[in-house]
């Protein structure tokens, strides 16, 4: 005899449908689960591909930067192409291996920088296994990444850039002559009313003047000018020295020239050879040439005066000071003919400083002065001076503080090819 739990008034016998209830619910939350494991791998998977197609993408980028002055942001020979491959490899995702695909494009053939020379596209494909999931789909669940990035030496595009982020004339235009600035704006970094100052009758002219001290952020108090009084522009962000992480020139893979200071006078012709010169290097007469490379000055300065001539093309001065008097010091009443670097971490460099020296740069030109380059002196003055009628004296002036003076008409003639660059490795897309 079967006994049943009787029912309760009002309420009819339960006959097992709560069990069902439970076993469908449960599939239904197992498969949402399963859903749920399989689709946070294949998310891990995602993130996974993207930091290795972005890590691809900048080594192709290095390796672009670092190939600039033969390739000019191209790949001729595949270096470029192989980095980014070998980075993909690196981190799990080799191209051809179960079932993964890297694509490397130089330059990209999609989106915004598509055909754009110096720039690499890295697509990577690949499929994920569906593990919990497997009853409701498919084997794999594909998934892949996309980056581009940018690998190419960047444009310093400041004609000017004192880095003096107080001081009152830390841009100081004396004298009674004409100074123009060419080619690209003038930045001075200090925040004082007066961080430009113009005397002594002189003016200068640029298209802009990029001021970070305001109101007007400049004074006129010796009847100078700064030209024309719209194109300067107060309270502008400072910018900051975008040379600094520029490596010195390394002097063990230079050759010492010489083991004291070097003193030429008189009236005879002499070449000198890039390298180390101990002591520094005097000019006071005669002919020197310097035949093309780098001049590194261990101690003693450099300096020209005199009936001294000077001339070298493709070259870099680079002064490491031990003293305040160990200065950079061009002037004199012979002729300088100078150009910088065109190729390489230095082109466009012609004078450089060690950043941390105070010792002051000086270049005094005449009618028989034609200077290009840059002048680099991040913590020390910049002493510019013209006399009489020059066409260029520099191509681009960097330093702490800058005085500019004489009585002649002379040009700052910015140009990107007579200037240095930055490094520039970065993810655009």
């Amino acid at each position: 005899m079967k006994l049943r739990t009787p029912a309760r008034p009002g309420h009819p016998r339960r006959t097992g449908t709560v069990v069902v209830v439970v076993a469908i619910a449960l599939v239904v939350i197992l498969a949402f689960v399963a859903l749920s494991l399989d689709g946070g791998i294949l998310l891990d998977k995602r993130r996974q591909a993207q930091c290795t197609s972005d890590a691809a993408a900048l080594a192709a980028a290095g390796d672009m930067y670092s190939n600039w002055w033969a390739n000019k942001g191209t790949d001729p020979t595949g270096t470029a192409k192989a980095a980014a491959k070998a980075a993909a490899a690196a981190n799990g995702y080799a191209d051809g291996v179960d079932g993964c695909t890297v694509t490397v494009n130089i330059p990209p053939l999609s989106g915004p920088f598509r055909g754009q020379a110096a720039h690499a596209e890295v697509v990577i494909a690949h499929a994920q296994p569906q593990y919990f999931s497997r009853l409701f789909g498919s084997d794999t669940v594909a998934y892949g990444a996309r980056a581009v990035s940018r690998g190419r030496r960047g444009g310093i595009n400041n004609a000017i850039i004192c880095l003096d982020p107080t001081g009152k004339g830390a841009l100081n235009a004396g004298g009674g002559g004409s100074i123009t600035v060419t080619g690209a704006p003038i930045q001075v970094n200090s925040n004082s009313y007066s961080a430009m100052i113009a005397n002594g009758n002189g003016t200068m002219t640029a298209d802009k003047f990029l001021v970070s001290g305001g109101p007007l952020g400049y004074t006129t108090p010796g009847g100078g000018s700064f030209n024309p009084p719209n194109a300067i522009v107060p309270y502008s962000d400072p910018i900051p020295d975008p040379l600094a992480n520029l490596p010195y020139p390394d002097p063990t893979a230079l050759t010492v020239q010489s083991r004291n200071k070097t003193s030429l006078s008189g009236n005879k012709t002499t070449t000198l050879k890039p390298g180390i010169y101990q002591g520094g290097v005097s000019i006071t007469g005669g002919t020197v040439n310097l035949d093309p490379g780098i001049y590194y000055m261990d101690g003693g300065g450099f300096s020209l005066g005199g009936q001294g001539s000077l001339s070298g093309s493709g070259v870099l001065i680079f002064n490491a000071p031990q003293s305040n008097s160990d200065t950079i010091s061009i002037s004199g009443g012979g002729n300088c003919v100078l150009s910088p670097m065109t190729t390489g971490p230095y082109q466009g460099l012609l004078l450089f400083q060690t950043r941390t020296s105070t010792a002051p740069v000086s270049v005094s030109g005449s009618a028989t002065f034609n200077i290009t380059g840059a002048f680099y002196a991040a913590s020390a003055v910049l002493n510019v001076t013209g006399n009489g009628i020059i066409d260029v004296i520099g191509s681009q002036y960097i330093s702490y503080d800058l005085v500019l003076g004489g009585n002649g008409d002379y040009k700052c003639s910015w140009t990107a090819q007579l200037t240095p660059g930055v490094r520039e490795i970065l993810l655009v897309e």
